[in-house]
């Protein structure tokens, strides 16, 4: 009896370490395997996502993330197959910078259905979808608008002027609510008039067209530029100066990169609204991995926005 005691002793334990093995080996495997994440980006060839990749890269890669980056091609249906794919290969998170937001709806929709976890980055969703959302990281893109639109009023003075206004994609919320905000800003001022405003998609060549064309149609008459982000300014301002109107417009943009923080110290751009693409890449992988923990979130992860002029530029490198 006593050996019969000791050999099913020896039995228990054994079956026992070799179940614990089996949890430690599975724990470690599921450890050691890295976080699938697909970012897919509604704007991939704009200047403004280029370093905004890089940073959500290099993140992904100092994590040990498995990241996918995938070209939206500025098509809301693009996207929604991206999402549709990425949830059939069951990835463990998702970033979504949406097109637009009335196809961002049925994207959101499909994301929350899925209950992988995401974020919406850039640019929001569709309101209707709002409480679907986890996270939005991006800036106050009204905000931006105002920025741009009291930095316009200070250069214009009360005397006022004639504005010019290139502006994004459509449907966007960077778009929207940035000329919203500078438009409401600046005709607080009863003797500012906006000439012409005309989207050019974040795209510097279509850019240049466009003010290209505003010259050749209104000349002289033009005071100030208003483009909604530093790329599209990059385009504006080589036409601008191919036509010699440096020193006649004024310009004011969004984004603070280098040619435009550059612009503001030697004088060719009278402000810009700041906004870094690194900071978002890089928050951007930072926090999906923290949804992918189960932690939660503030629902608005806000990017700054602060006005960068000849009194602040400071030593601002821009991006």
């Amino acid at each position: 009896l006593a050996l019969l005691v000791v050999l099913l002793f020896a039995f228990l334990g054994v079956s026992g370490c070799k179940a614990t093995a089996a949890e430690t080996t599975a724990a470690e495997t599921t450890a050691a395997e890295p976080y699938k994440v697909v970012f897919t980006n509604a704007f991939y060839s704009a200047p403004y996502c280029a370093p905004m990749i890089e940073a959500a890269q290099d993140e992904a890669e100092k994590l040990g993330i498995e990241l996918t980056i995938l070209d939206g091609k500025g098509d809301g249906q693009v996207q929604l197959d991206q999402i549709q794919s990425a949830i059939s290969q069951k990835v463990d998170g998702i970033i979504y910078f949406p097109a637009d937001m009335a196809s961002s709806a049925t994207g959101v929709k499909l994301l929350a259905e899925s209950n992988i976890p995401f974020l919406i980055i850039n640019s929001r969703a569709d309101p209707s979808v709002d409480d679907l959302v986890p996270v939005f990281l991006g800036p106050d893109y009204r905000t931006q608008g105002e920025v741009c639109g009291q930095m316009a009023l200070d250069a214009l003075g009360e005397e006022g002027g004639n504005i010019v206004a290139i502006e994004g994609a459509g449907g966007t919320e960077g778009s929207t609510k940035r000329s919203e905000g500078f438009y409401d800003t600046v005709l607080t001022n009863p003797n500012v008039e906006i000439l012409a405003k005309q989207q050019a998609d974040w795209d510097p060549a279509k850019a240049q067209t466009i003010m290209e064309d505003y010259i050749v149609k209104f000349g002289d008459q033009i005071d100030l530029l208003f483009a909604l982000d530093d790329g599209m300014w990059a385009g504006a301002i080589k036409a601008i100066k191919d036509n010699g109107l440096l020193d006649q417009i004024i310009s004011v943009s969004i984004g603070s990169n280098k040619a435009v923080v550059d612009g503001v110290r030697n004088g060719e751009c009278y402000g810009s609204a700041s906004q870094n693409p690194i900071d978002e890449g890089r928050l951007g992988i930072v926090n999906i991995i923290k949804l992918i923990n189960g932690e939660t979130l503030e629902k608005w992860i806000k990017i700054p926005s602060d006005p960068i002029t000849s009194e602040t530029v400071g030593d601002i490198q821009g991006w």
